[in-house]
């Protein structure tokens, strides 16, 4: 299958997938301003999403943060559609033998066969979309820097006596180079620093694809403090796998 086919075939079912939605959003309200709304944003949505993954995508960089953004805003909104679809396509499981009984029955030609759609399913359907909605808008705004400290104490009967008190810090999964607020890596590095932990550990994923996406940081993790030091393993995102290389040697 070719690049262009399985952007067609994409395209096709993100197009089938919102007209149905937008029937929840049809039945709702006759505001033509609120449809206008509805397909303006889908439309900048998947022209962002699609631009940004081809016209704006180079293999050789990966994932930008623009890249990340277009996908976030893309899932965000697709994602509470399918929602939406799975109440109004149980709607018309059930308003289906309902036309065709209405069909066989006789029903004048040019009726409409199908029962019209009811106003609390379409509701019920835009309240259940607006979790994933708001959910996956604040992460991608909001929640990626809601930092959180885990306590756990771990306890073993051979344990060195060495090791009684003895705190680490655990941190994975930086990926740095989706980073935009200063501010709050900054918060989140002295925050790691009031631990006062004997030892930190990073254990993956330190950037996105290329390891000069944390030279921007180094400065801000310099900062990090421990008393043994920090040390650091590769995640599957440091091995730079997801990028298309110029050579083998780079």
């Amino acid at each position: 299958m070719t690049f262009a086919m399985r952007w067609i075939i994409f395209l096709l079912i993100y197009v089938l997938v919102d007209m149905y939605a937008f029937q929840a959003f049809k039945t709702i309200t006759k505001n033509k301003w609120i449809h206008g709304v509805y397909w303006l944003v889908s439309v900048v949505v998947i022209a962002n999403f699609i631009y940004n993954l081809t016209l704006n995508f180079n293999r050789t960089v990966g994932l930008t943060p623009h890249t990340n953004q277009a996908i976030g805003l893309f899932l965000a909104t697709f994602i509470p559609k399918l929602a939406i679809l799975f109440f109004v396509f149980g709607e018309d499981i059930v308003r289906t033998p309902q036309a065709i009984y209405r069909f066989i029955t006789g029903n004048k030609p040019g009726d409409d066969y199908f029962p019209s759609r009811r106003k609390f399913v379409s509701q019920l359907a835009v309240i259940a979309a607006a979790l994933p909605f708001t959910s996956l808008l604040y992460g991608m705004y909001k929640g990626k820097y809601n930092y959180k400290v885990l306590n756990y104490t771990l306890e073993f009967d051979d344990l060195p006596k060495a090791f009684d008190g003895y705190q680490i810090t655990q941190i994975s999964d930086i990926h740095s180079g989706s980073f935009d607020d200063a501010e709050k890596i900054k918060y989140g590095i002295d925050l790691i620093n009031q631990q006062n932990s004997d030892l930190i550990l990073f254990t993956g994923d330190l950037v996105n694809n290329k390891a000069d996406e944390m030279n921007n940081w180094i400065d801000v993790f310099k900062k990090l403090e421990a008393k043994e030091g920090k040390y650091s393993v590769l995640g599957n995102h440091d091995y730079g796998d997801y990028i298309q290389w110029e050579s083998e040697t780079k």
